[in-house]
């Protein structure tokens, strides 16, 4: 038996453990009291027979249905992260996530961090930024910004100098590959289509295969008035928090240590 099966049995019992009965608001009654949600529970909410959902637990490697899965995410109140897992691990590629609001605690730390810090969505949507980033990049908190879309048009080059060779070749790559691997996304492709309307864009995607990943650590040049009348060389940092894998969050700090962010 698969040792990789077999570790997301132990968490699925571990989750159905941890679900509390009253979360269940369509529990089969009239089965008597009993002190959480059991094997038996599973199987009568999700149609099939106990032995076949004591399967899945047991991390047997059977064609369990798509619609089964999500059954069981449904039921289990499972969140992205955990339901990614159990969609993979049963040989599934998981649905396309839909709006996730981020975690307060989350939405703290953006906030906190010396240097110019937001989040976006797989379609590259800001989601939130904090007020370092709106004073130095106000495009970020207008209604409906959108990173990729505002990289590409003629306002950015002036504040992303060397635009081509430090800026929009690498974003394209990371566009184009967050729209192969992404799945169904309309936004994302609503996206893609009015930047690849401007000829000079439409040149670039032709002309170069994106590389592996985004290079974090080179310095980028960026005009930053409030900073210095000069470009000021920055570095991107860019994460993925585990409890929301459909954001990104990502930071932009200067490559000189002493230069602090106003």
């Amino acid at each position: 038996m698969d040792a990789r099966r077999q570790d997301l049995g132990r968490m699925l019992r571990a989750w159905r453990a941890a679900r509390p009965l009253e979360a269940v608001p369509t529990l089969v009654p009239g089965r008597g009291r009993r002190a959480r949600l059991t094997q038996l529970d599973m199987a009568l909410l999700l149609g099939v027979t106990e032995r076949w959902y004591r399967a899945l637990e047991s991390g047997e490697d059977r064609p369990y249905s798509r619609e089964f899965i999500a059954g069981v995410v449904r039921i289990l109140g499972l969140g992205p992260a955990q339901a990614a897992a159990l969609y993979r691990g049963t040989g599934h590629t998981e649905p396309q996530a839909g709006h996730v609001d981020p975690a307060p605690e989350l939405l703290e730390l953006v906030r906190r961090q010396r240097c110019i810090s937001f989040l976006c969505d797989e379609a590259w949507d800001v989601i939130h930024a904090n007020d370092i980033a709106a004073r130095h990049c106000p495009w970020l908190v207008r209604p409906q910004a959108n990173v990729m879309l505002w990289a590409f048009s003629e306002d950015a080059r002036y504040q992303l100098r060397a635009w081509q060779s430090s800026w929009a070749e690498p974003l394209l790559g990371q566009l184009r590959l967050s729209w192969q691997h992404g799945g169904e996304n309309t936004r994302l492709d609503e996206v893609v289509h009015a930047i690849r309307r401007a000829p000079e864009v439409e040149r670039l995607w032709q002309s170069h295969a994106p590389a592996g990943r985004f290079p974090l650590g080179s310095a980028r040049p960026m005009y930053l008035p409030t900073v210095s009348p000069r470009p000021t060389e920055v570095r991107v940092a860019a994460c993925v928090p585990c409890d929301a894998p459909t954001l990104r969050w990502i930071m932009l700090t200067p490559a000189d240590s002493a230069i602090i962010f106003p």
